[in-house]
């Protein structure tokens, strides 16, 4: 009788059939062992949701299992689909927009392997293939956690404490080497053992997309696992690549998916006041200028060269995102403010409105601020 696979990787497809032919590439390229030293094998299942015909068939070929949907189910029950194929110990649920580094599989095994009620793992995420940008610690998600983010847009006294908390907690998440427990791990990628499934039950099917992966983790703690960033354990994030195709119909789901996660875990009567407290926040928002404290650069299409005072020197962190606060943020470590975006970088943003902070290290003094709106060659 074969010998199952030690681990089964899961992917879902929506038009990125060239994403996911090179994260199952950089899937292959790894290699994972048993606690008892025996090498295990390494399944992958790809699930195709309704994409187009052309990304179909661009799939032909690839060394992976491939289930193909003739509707799109969602993100978690093609999830779900794919764990009940499954025939590992260990699945690992994964974006197709993400690359795996060396060792980077057999690193999240002996972590979960050797952690305390282990019930989960994710690992270190880079926004980019030359590992320059770190993405940002996954942030748990509950009610207050909404009604602070939002606060701190409109009253500058709160955004300020909040802005200062939230890179505090940002920052020992991207320093630390060792093991970290964490509220809530980014879908992108997390693996876990097939009895902590079958304990807590797998994705809920009624989040199209987003959510699913908070839901998740949210279930697993109340359940008693702990989940843990496992840092040595090391994948680039090329962050929502299939939702940049309908950025218009991605934010109607966010949002959707937002609302039925808060009426799910907080009920239906308290989600409606925190809704119009929300809007009405957001309304306040609206009539302030965010962007007063930065440097305008105006519209670009290539990548901006951030001047910067004649004394700035030394070690320095960079922020950017897509929001006025800085917060969330991916960050890049400089050993002296010379700043620019890389090439691979600036292709890998999308289009818009985006804002770049620099901190000197370790006081977090405010060197400068930019922002600027990132346009297309072929549409200016």
């Amino acid at each position: 009788m074969a010998t199952p696979p030690l681990l089964s990787v899961l992917l879902v497809n929506y038009n990125t059939a060239a994403l996911t032919r090179s994260c199952v590439a950089s899937l292959r390229a790894q290699r994972v062992s048993r606690p008892d030293g025996s090498a295990g094998e390494i399944e992958i299942l790809v699930v195709d949701n309704a994409s187009r015909l052309a990304e179909r068939q661009a799939l032909a070929g690839l060394d992976a299992g491939v289930l193909y949907n003739d509707t799109n189910p969602g993100y978690g029950a093609a999830l779900n689909q794919a764990a009940a194929r499954a025939g590992g110990e260990f699945l690992l649920f994964s974006n197709p927009d993400t690359w795996y580094f060396p060792g980077a599989l057999q690193t999240l095994l002996e972590g979960f392997h050797t952690l305390p009620r282990c019930g989960a793992v994710g690992p270190r995420r880079w926004w980019d293939l030359d590992r320059e940008f770190l993405l940002p610690p996954s942030d748990p998600v509950t009610l207050l956690g909404y009604l602070q983010e939002a606060a701190a847009q409109v009253w500058p006294r709160w955004r300020r404490h909040w802005e200062r908390r939230w890179l505090r907690r940002a920052l020992r998440y991207w320093r630390v080497r060792q093991p970290l427990a964490q509220s809530m791990l980014s879908g992108a990628c997390i693996l876990t053992r097939r009895e902590v499934l079958a304990a807590c039950g797998g994705f809920d099917e009624r989040f199209h997309l987003y959510y699913e992966d908070a839901d998740w983790c949210r279930r697993l703690r109340h359940g008693g696992y702990r989940l843990y960033y496992v840092p040595e354990a090391e994948v680039a994030h090329l962050y929502n690549q299939s939702a940049r195709q309908q950025a218009e119909e991605a934010q109607r789901t966010f949002a959707a998916s937002a609302a039925r996660y808060f009426c799910k875990h907080y009920g239906k009567r308290l989600w409606r006041i925190t809704s119009t407290v929300m809007n009405n926040l957001r309304t306040r928002v609206r009539s302030q200028d965010g962007t007063r404290d930065y440097v305008a650069l105006g519209t670009l299409a290539d990548p901006p060269r951030l001047s910067l005072p004649d004394a700035a020197q030394g070690a320095c962190l960079l922020r950017l995102s897509p929001l006025p606060s800085c917060t969330p943020a991916i960050a890049r470590f400089l050993p002296a403010p010379l700043v620019s975006l890389p090439a691979p970088v600036w292709a890998q943003l999308g289009e818009g409105g985006f804002y770049a902070q620099l901190l000197s290290l370790p006081d977090l003094r405010l060197l400068g601020q930019w922002c600027w709106r990132k346009q297309n060659r072929t549409e200016q």
